[in-house]
């Protein structure tokens, strides 16, 4: 089902500055992390150098560092501080009764449509 909110974690398993990485289905890995009281939810994959990694990214102000090429982005717009560049995709999130609700996203990463005859 499209543009549903799928049930990641307690907001207390996020700890402040430090990420933690979520499948959010099949396709979508996510990291989350809290600044101040605030909760965001990022791929995981870095779209620079694809790794898997950047739950474990360094927060300065709201961006995160890949820690493998130290390439930033910031936590609510994906974009690089020079807004150039490639983007970090970001996932709408909500918070209810201490859970942490994270969007799906709409669009496929892989789209693989075969016709069946």
């Amino acid at each position: 089902m499209d543009n549903e909110f799928v049930k990641i974690c307690k907001t207390s398993e996020i700890y402040s500055r430090k990420g933690k990485r979520f499948q959010l289905d099949d396709e979508n890995e996510i990291a989350v992390f809290r600044v101040g009281e605030n909760y965001y939810a990022v791929d995981n994959i870095c779209p620079h150098n694809h790794t898997t990694q950047m739950y474990e990214g360094y927060i300065e102000d709201l961006y995160v560092a890949c820690p493998v090429h130290g390439y930033q982005f910031h936590l609510e717009t994906g974009e690089q501080p020079s807004k150039m560049g490639c983007r970090l995709r970001t996932f709408e999130l909500k918070l209810e009764n201490e859970w942490i609700y994270v969007k799906k996203p709409a669009e496929k990463r892989f789209d693989f449509d075969f016709d069946e005859e």
